[in-house]
């Protein structure tokens, strides 16, 4: 099942596509440093490369690759993500939306079984030309703003905002907010939690950058982070980080966050939440997988942290998937 599809019009700059493909294998990461959790793949959370019209994808400057499935073969993906484009000239923008009506068929079809669409720079057009942004408020490329107003009068064009988000579509106007846009996308489909690892494992994230983050909390978060599903032990952590434990559970309480052992929970519920939308896997080897030996707390534990039991959370997860998909 392809949960994420990346559809590119022809001339697609290679670093709007690459936000999300990388971003999709950080994703991973976690899972990858954590060896018996087993490859991220098997968590049937896939990403393939679609072209918006054509065979190929084909990338500005000329470039070409091969793509991973067709508009008619990719299914019903959860996220589908329009990487910006290249265009020379704003007023050719019309004669390039008019040519992809299949596309845009299809992202309606998509739209109304519920999966979430982004769009970045001029593939926003894309959006509006299949009729989805009609009385609703965009972020569009500064370069288009006039061509849009004539091509799409019934949109609201937001100029104050670089990122916009209108129920189940996300869209960034100059590419600059790329990446911005990307993770907005993927904390809406994966949670919260997956991205704010993600920014973490980001060198140039703000979690690096911002002076009012705790850089030992920091990097106390990553190194549970990347040891989640083991048996862990405070101490080990402590010397680890080159502190003693005393000033580790102080710090964490500083930024209110309990404990180190509340924050390892937490992680593993994440962990346990995401396998149990995203697989079939038992929930007694999902809690083994998770770190826990007891399958008796594990129930416990999730039911506290998630606000039902880990057979109900899935069962309501899925009916939740199935009432988004097209009748």
């Amino acid at each position: 099942m392809t949960h994420i599809a990346v559809v590119a019009s022809r001339r697609t700059f290679i670093a709007s596509l690459g936000a999300m493909v990388d971003a999709h294998s950080r994703l991973g990461e976690p899972f990858a440093a954590n060896p018996a959790l087993g490859d991220y793949a098997q968590m049937q959370t896939s990403l393939a490369i679609v072209p918006a019209a054509g065979e190929e994808v084909v990338l500005a400057g000329g470039r070409t690759m091969k793509a991973d499935a067709s508009l008619k073969t990719v299914g019903r993906p959860r996220l589908i993500y329009l990487p910006s484009f290249q265009f020379a000239d704003p007023d050719e923008v019309a004669a390039i939306t008019s040519s992809y009506a299949d596309l845009h068929g299809w992202l309606d079809v998509q739209h109304s079984g519920g999966a979430l669409i982004g769009a970045c720079g001029a593939s926003v057009c894309h959006l509006a030309a299949a009729g989805l942004l009609d009385g609703q408020a965009a972020a569009v490329h500064p370069r288009l703003v006039t061509s849009f107003r004539t091509l799409f009068p019934a949109v609201k064009i937001d100029t104050l905002n670089s990122v916009v988000q209108s129920r189940q579509l996300v869209m960034c106007g100059p590419d600059l907010a790329n990446a911005r846009l990307v993770t907005m996308m993927l904390s809406n489909v994966f949670g919260v939690e997956s991205v704010r690892n993600l920014a973490m494992r980001e060198p140039t994230s703000e979690a690096a950058t911002d002076p009012t983050v705790d850089p030992l909390l920091a990097e106390a978060r990553m190194w549970i982070r990347d040891r989640f599903a083991r048996s862990l032990r405070i101490s080990d952590m402590a010397a680890a980080l080159g502190v003693s434990h005393q000033t580790l559970l102080r710090r964490f309480r500083m930024a209110g966050e309990g404990s180190p052992r509340t924050f390892v929970q937490k992680i593993r519920m994440d962990a346990a939440a995401s396998m149990l939308r995203e697989t079939q896997r038992p929930v007694s080897e999902i809690a083994q997988l998770v770190g826990f030996t007891d399958i008796a707390s594990f129930r416990l534990i999730f039911t506290r942290h998630m606000k039902q039991s880990p057979s109900r959370y899935r069962k309501a997860a899925r009916t939740d998937g199935e009432s988004r998909q097209p009748t």
